[in-house]
């Protein structure tokens, strides 16, 4: 499988917009299509400009924090880890976005697509941790780009998805809306193993030497 599809298919299934829908629903309940639209697209704009500065500042914030690759891909494979279990097993309050159920106050409906939206509803620890990986593993400038170019496919399909809202919540109904959040939270589950090894590939070599 190619490594680019391998991304997408990791941060569709941790972005995952189908889980946030009925919050959607439950915050646009009563505006106008016109309003609906907005704040999908001032969604998907701002996962992908927070997915993308991280994707290209990732390097330098560890750099700044001196945090080795190998530290990032073991942390972040344990977030993933339990993040995948808790979503297969059902459990609402670890999917990532804390305080998603939370009230909330917005003069400015379009803000609504910045927070809580797309922060977090959308984007969480977790994705941020992987794009900053996926940063840390692409070998040129070329190949960041064409992760960013798959972080914009993301937001766009972010954004449709909330467009679509309505049909696609009746179309998919609550217990499609289930089945398809326990297939990605297997990916996810997947995902974090393949960290957690990769991480132990380059630590465990140095914990040997050092008690040799």
């Amino acid at each position: 499988m190619s490594i680019y599809f391998q991304i997408f298919i990791t941060l569709l299934s941790l972005l995952n917009p189908i889980l946030a829908l009925s919050q959607y629903l439950n915050m646009t309940n009563g505006m106008s299509k016109e309003a609906k639209r907005s704040i999908a697209i001032v969604c998907g704009i701002s996962v992908f400009g927070i997915l993308g500065g991280f994707l290209f500042l990732g390097s330098y914030i560890m750099e700044g924090l001196s945090i080795h690759e190998y530290s990032l891909r073991l942390g972040g494979g344990v977030i993933l880890l339990i993040l995948g279990i808790k979503i297969i097993l059902g459990d609402n309050a670890a999917h990532d976005r804390s305080g998603i159920d939370k009230p909330f106050e917005v003069k400015n409906v379009k803000a609504m697509g910045v927070s809580p939206l797309a922060l977090p509803m959308i984007v969480g620890p977790a994705s941020i941790v992987l794009v900053i990986v996926y940063s840390q593993d692409a070998p040129n400038l070329i190949s960041k780009f064409i992760i960013l170019l798959i972080l914009a496919l993301l937001a766009a399909i972010i954004a449709v998805t909330f467009i679509l809202a309505d049909y696609i919540a009746k179309a998919v109904g609550e217990v499609g809306i289930v089945v398809i959040t326990k297939i990605m939270g297997l990916v996810v589950t997947a995902i974090a193993f393949e960290m957690i090894i990769a991480g132990l590939q380059t630590v465990m070599p140095m914990i040997l030497k050092g008690s040799s």
